[in-house]
């Protein structure tokens, strides 16, 4: 059998099967940062770069502007 490496939550236990899954999570869930909408795309709160996709911008607020990493899982 193949072990498999989720990510899991700190704050609430939740598992993730990809870094962006869990960054978007916690930008979602845990944090006061939401991406600002503009007609072009979105908008960072924080450094105000812009993406196009939603799941992109939840994925660059995770990762560049909220500490708390994920607890990596070896589930069987």
């Amino acid at each position: 059998m193949v072990n498999r490496i989720v990510l899991k939550c700190k704050v609430c236990g939740e598992t993730f099967n990809s870094n962006s899954l869990y960054y978007q999570h916690k930008v979602l869930q845990h944090s006061e940062y939401k991406p600002i909408v503009k007609e072009d795309g979105y908008e960072c709160p924080v450094c105000h770069e812009k993406r196009r996709r939603a799941a992109s911008m939840l994925t660059h607020i995770g990762l560049q502007h909220i500490t708390n990493k994920p607890i990596r899982v070896e589930l069987q």
